[in-house]
This record gives C-alpha cells, sequence and structure tokens, in this order.
C-alpha cells in the first residue's frame, strides 16, 4: 500500500509542473512554443518552484541561446534568493576566488528581488552577449562578466547539482 502511495504521490507531483506558459521576455529570442524540459523543486510536500529550458537548440549546451524560467510558489526575500543561489555556485565551482564570489554576490543582489508565489524569474543565456535576468517580464540586470554564467547554470545543469532529479527533467534525460 505504501509503494501504490508513493509512486501515486510522484506522478501526481512530477506532471504538476507540466503547463508551464511561454515567457514574454524570449520572444524574438527563443522561438519555441514550449519548454525543452520543465520540472520541479519539491522538499517534502513544498515546492518551492517550477523550472522551464526554453532553448531553440536540440539539446541545451551553453554554447546555444537559452533560457531558464522558474516560477515560484513561495516568497523568498531578495536576500535568500542571492545567498542560496551563491552557496550552490561556490559549492559547484570550488576554485572560485573571494573576489570572483564577492561580484558574484553583488550581480545576484541586482538580479533577484524579492519573489511570492506566481512570481517568474527568467535567465537570458546568449553566447558572446551579456546574461539578462527578468523578473516578470521586466529586466532587472545584466551580467558582462563571463566568470557567471557557467557557475550560475551549473546549479541546474551540472551532473554535481544538488538536484539530480530537477536537472534530468530539464535536460530530458533517462536514467538515474
Amino acid at each position: 500500500m505504501r509503494k501504490i502511495f508513493a509512486a501515486l504521490l510522484f506522478a501526481l507531483t512530477s506532471t504538476m509542473a507540466l503547463a508551464m506558459p511561454r515567457p514574454a521576455e524570449i520572444a524574438g529570442e527563443i522561438k519555441a512554443s514550449k519548454p525543452h524540459g520543465e520540472g520541479s523543486l519539491t522538499w517534502l510536500f513544498l515546492t518551492a518552484y517550477e523550472a522551464g529550458l526554453w532553448t531553440d537548440a536540440r539539446e541545451w549546451s551553453m554554447k546555444e541561446r537559452f533560457a531558464l524560467t522558474l516560477v515560484y510558489h513561495m516568497s523568498f526575500s531578495a536576500e535568500e534568493l542571492a545567498e542560496r543561489t551563491l552557496k550552490e555556485m561556490k559549492a559547484l565551482s570550488p576554485g572560485l576566488s573571494k573576489k570572483t564570489q564577492q561580484r558574484h554576490a553583488m550581480m545576484l543582489q541586482r538580479a533577484f528581488p524579492a519573489v511570492k508565489a506566481g512570481d517568474r524569474i527568467t535567465a537570458l543565456h546568449t553566447p558572446g552577449q551579456p546574461l539578462r535576468f527578468f523578473h516578470n517580464g521586466r529586466l532587472t540586470a545584466t551580467s558582462q562578466d563571463n566568470t557567471f554564467a557557467d557557475p550560475f547554470f551549473a546549479i541546474w545543469f551540472s551532473p554535481e547539482t544538488s538536484e539530480p532529479r530537477l536537472r534530468r527533467a530539464l535536460l530530458r534525460l533517462t536514467g538515474s
């Protein structure tokens, strides 16, 4: 009975996040009408956010244009978002110098406002151009720092991510 309940719960929570609308901020940048992959970040029974990867490429690559959209189900302060993001970046990129970490922290503080349920943050990556951040469709920050994008997107796309289930969903990978 427990296995049936667990399977049912997994099926419900894994399909609930499959209806992400196309963010307006990617118009003119990405033509895809639906996300390449999508999933949710859930702890126990609480969903922090739904994530969608938007790209016109067949497979995700830092060498291609893409957007990562997070639609929040909970409220977080700007400080909480920036601190948690920097913590994840440092864990996945331990070689970042203190000076680089400080620059990244300042960038995150500009990029991330406080969010509440229903708010959307999109990071739009175009190789060779500044990384752009949007909150509910409004540009909040750009990063010219060429050391920022790789550790930032590693949070979701690195094989060493702290959330491998979400990575597999975003990249449409199979297996454990």
